[in-house]
C-alpha cells in the first residue's frame, strides 16, 4: 500500500470537510454544517477562567447538542467580519486560522479576535474540534 496516497486522500478528505463546515457557517446553512460533524462529536473547549461561565461558546461537550449550544453562543453576536484564513493539514488534522469581529447584540460591546480551530475529520465528518481563542475578550465581550 502507497502511504503517500492515503495519506495525501486523508488530508484532502479532510480540508474537504473543514472547508464544507466553512462554507455552510458563511451561507447561514447550519444544518448544511452539522451534516459535516459526526453526531459524537467531540467540542472541547476548556476554561477556567473567572467569568467563563457568561459565554455559551466556552463549554465542553460531546455530540451535536454540544455544537448546537456554541452556535446558539454565536447567534448572540452581529459578525462583521469572518474570514477563515490559511488552513494547515496533517493527515487527518486540519488548523484553521479565523479573524473574527463582531458585536455583542445586548452588551453592544465589540471585540476583534484572531483563532485557531483544530478539527480533526475521519470518514468525511469532523470528530473533534478544539479552537484556541482569546477567552479574556470573549469574556468581556459577553460581560453585561
Amino acid at each position: 500500500m502507497d502511504t503517500t496516497t492515503t495519506t495525501t486522500t486523508t488530508a484532502r478528505n479532510a480540508i474537504e470537510t473543514v472547508g464544507g463546515i466553512y462554507a455552510a457557517f458563511g451561507h447561514g446553512d447550519l444544518a448544511g454544517l452539522f451534516d459535516l460533524l459526526h453526531p459524537e462529536i467531540d467540542w472541547s473547549i476548556t476554561v477556567t477562567a473567572p467569568g467563563g461561565d457568561l459565554v455559551p461558546m466556552l463549554r465542553n461537550g460531546i455530540g451535536h447538542g454540544a455544537a448546537e449550544e456554541y452556535f446558539a453562543g454565536v447567534g448572540q453576536l452581529e459578525i462583521h467580519v469572518f474570514e477563515v484564513g490559511r488552513l494547515f493539514v496533517d493527515g487527518d488534522v486540519v488548523i484553521a486560522e479565523v479573524h473574527l469581529e463582531a458585536t455583542h447584540r445586548v452588551s453592544g460591546k465589540r471585540a476583534v479576535l484572531d483563532e485557531l480551530h483544530h478539527w480533526t475529520v475521519r470518514d468525511g465528518l469532523a470528530v473533534r474540534y478544539r479552537p484556541y481563542l482569546d477567552t479574556a475578550a470573549l469574556i468581556e465581550l459577553y460581560r453585561p
